[in-house]
């Protein structure tokens, strides 16, 4: 379309609002396809019983949630132009068509400062042209003043649908704010529900050693998991770290510098805040 068009206005409007939706349909769908096709869906089975019907349950509340500014944004993208008949005559274009009349009182004249009497008039004048009973000079009169009326409706068409568009993306501005805090919501409520500490140890692929401050609940824990004193006093054990758990250095194995029938290697636990425990 040429820069020189004047209705080119319009289609930037209808241009730049459906920019703005496909921004909403794209950041939506990500939300959708973060928990659906991110695999956190298949934890739920892995759960209790409680904490798999939360998160069954919100997650049902965050998919009806997305799914309203969804459908509307969806509605806006897919938006096509609307003819100038049902512009003048659908009840789904009244509010719309009372916003155009309001400036087309300002800048047109009485004769035809509404949708509805423009439309009548250019619908009675094409009457006019197409009547093969018209005479002659009637009908030259109707081409003229459709002529004349055309650049109006093509102005009224192109001012209508941005009306009727820029509606749409206010009513889904109001409805994304709407379902946001629920959205945000059961989305924070569904990622706690799904998530567990993984208790199950875990073989290093490498052995670790260790070295920790010693102290006197150290040595109570050595004992405890049955390693005498004089096996630590005075050249203290090696500690080698086997294995892991969720918050805990698991499977580490006290190696004294004796080794031998009296003095075994034993297992203990050693926490990330280095505190030791028998491994029993």
């Amino acid at each position: 379309m040429s820069d020189a068009d004047p209705n080119k206005v319009f289609v930037d409007a209808r241009a730049s609002l459906k920019d703005t939706a496909k921004w909403i349909v794209t950041i939506v769908g990500a939300t959708i396809v973060l928990v659906i096709g991110g695999g956190l869906v298949a934890r739920i089975a892995d759960l209790d019983w409680m904490p798999r019907l939360i998160a069954a349950a919100s997650l049902l509340v965050l998919t009806m949630a997305c799914l309203i500014p969804l459908r509307a944004a969806i509605d806006i993208v897919a938006a096509k132009l609307t003819s100038f008949d049902e512009i003048a005559t659908s009840d789904l274009y009244l509010p719309t068509r009372k916003t155009v009349n309001s400036w087309m009182s300002k800048y047109i004249s009485s004769r035809v400062g509404t949708v509805e009497a423009l439309h009548a008039e250019y619908l009675k004048q094409s009457h006019v042209a197409n009547n093969p009973a018209a005479k002659d000079d009637e009908k030259i009169k109707a081409e003229r003043l459709l002529a004349a009326l055309q650049p109006r409706v093509r102005q009224i068409i192109e001012l209508s649908n941005t009306e009727f568009l820029r509606r749409k993306f206010d009513a889904l501005v109001r409805s994304t704010k709407r379902v946001l805090l629920v959205i945000l919501g059961s989305l924070f409520a569904f990622l706690i529900a799904i998530h567990r500490d993984d208790r199950a140890e875990k073989q290093l692929a490498q052995p670790i050693l260790l070295q920790i401050p010693w102290n006197a609940n150290v040595e109570a824990a050595m004992k405890k998991a049955g390693l005498d004193e004089k096996c630590y006093v005075p050249t203290r054990p090696s500690l080698l770290q086997l294995s892991e758990k969720s918050g805990l250095r698991a499977g580490v194995l006290a190696i004294p510098k004796d080794l031998g029938a009296g003095c075994p290697a034993v297992r203990v636990i050693v926490t990330n805040a280095d505190e030791v425990y028998p491994d029993n």
